[in-house]
């Protein structure tokens, strides 16, 4: 088993996960879906994919089309021969996103085994054969208890920053996910939907980058900004997710990081 090249502070939680997979798939096929999201679902993306590298790991990407199930069900099933399956971590396991629901109950019988990356979850889907990673030990232990805690893949790409960077950078969300109590600055750019989960993932760092402080709700904009080293300034969206993100991965592993409540 190879161990994976992840920040020190960060070893022990990708260790057991590379564990559980190797446990898990034992040699059988492994097939990859990521979930088909936003820009900052492009960093959780390219952060598993470089685990998936480091750990030595054979697999397949299956992708398609935002919430093309049909074509999944399609093209796509019929290569399981009852292999495993490997789901990408994210947030749509909420009450405003369902798109990992809805795979879940028209995948999830066909694999031998699913993995779920880490996520957080207001909702769940009931299968035997489903292993659920959590990416906070808050909220989203109330809905899946069972689950194992593990960093948020995106923490996993260890971004260089190019220099200090100069001024004010806000980042804020305008979509459904916004809590509505943030007055949205003039500047502002929502970067994480400019793009979408398969696009290239160096200009979002280079939008960040430029700036030495960062206000943000989207969580992958804090991270981001963390592993930029950037002074952080996360707020909550709609729901739980950025508080418990926060608490769990990011206090005691980065500097001057600060979450305001609202």
């Amino acid at each position: 088993m190879k161990k994976p090249s992840s920040d020190q502070k960060f070893q022990s939680e990708y260790s057991n996960l590379t564990r559980v997979i190797n446990d898990t798939c034992k040699g059988k096929p492994v097939y990859f879906i990521c979930n088909a999201g936003n820009w900052g679902d492009a960093l959780i993306r390219q952060g598993t994919l470089k685990f998936f590298r480091d750990i030595g790991l054979r697999f397949y990407e299956l992708l398609l089309p935002r919430g093309n199930f049909v074509k999944l069900m399609d093209r796509y099933l019929p290569l399981a021969k009852r292999g495993n399956l490997i789901f990408g971590g994210g947030g749509s396991w909420c009450n405003l996103w369902d798109r990992s629901i809805k795979l879940m109950n028209s995948v999830a019988t066909t694999y031998k085994q699913v993995i779920v990356l880490p996520s957080t979850y207001e909702n769940r889907v009931d299968f035997s054969n489903i292993i659920y990673f959590s990416r906070d030990r808050f909220e989203s232990l109330q809905t899946v208890p069972e689950a194992n805690f593990c960093h948020d893949m995106s923490f996993y790409l260890q971004w260089q920053t190019a220099g200090k960077g100069t001024g004010v950078g806000y980042f804020f969300r305008t979509d459904e996910e916004s809590s509505g109590k943030i007055s949205i600055p003039p500047s502002n750019v929502d970067l994480s939907g400019q793009r979408n989960y398969l696009t290239s993932i160096a200009p979002f760092f280079n939008a960040i980058d430029v700036f030495q402080t960062i206000h943000t709700d989207r969580l992958h904009v804090g991270i981001a900004a963390c592993l930029l080293k950037k002074e952080l300034h996360l707020y909550p969206g709609a729901y739980f997710k950025n508080k418990a993100v926060f608490c769990s991965s990011m206090v005691g592993n980065f500097e001057q990081i600060h979450f305001h409540d609202l």
